[in-house]
């Protein structure tokens, strides 16, 4: 019975060491390439926001996978600051509706974030 034990206690023992040694890794991986679990959140939830509320069919934004050609392009437009998109993306503009009062200032926020992110890139 006690070398049962011992073997079930050793194999756990070196699961949990491979599965810390993994978050470890990815812990790593994410400081090194700068990214934090904020900055995946903005990106998820930016990307899910913009074309949830129909920005891809108008901008072209290589991360989101828009191709529109109604709007101007947002990819390598290293001039865009957050407070202009939130004013943007409030009001609207020439052909672009504004969208105050339908999306919250949080979801405008965390929008203006992911383009101003990606934007530049």
């Amino acid at each position: 019975m006690y070398r049962i034990v011992t073997a079930q206690t050793s194999r756990r023992t070196g699961l949990v060491a491979v599965f810390l040694a993994l978050g470890a890794a990815f812990a790593g991986f994410a400081a090194a390439s700068g990214a934090s679990a904020a900055d995946t959140d903005v990106a998820t939830q930016g990307r899910q926001l913009f074309n949830d509320w129909g920005c891809s069919s108008c901008h072209v934004l290589k991360d989101a996978g828009a191709a529109g050609h109604v709007g101007p392009a947002l990819d390598k437009n290293t001039k865009l600051s957050k407070a202009y998109i939130v004013n943007l993306v409030n009001n609207g503009q020439g052909a672009m509706p504004g969208f105050a009062g339908a999306m919250t200032e949080e979801e405008i926020g965390v929008l203006a974030d992911y383009i101003v992110a990606n934007a530049a890139k």
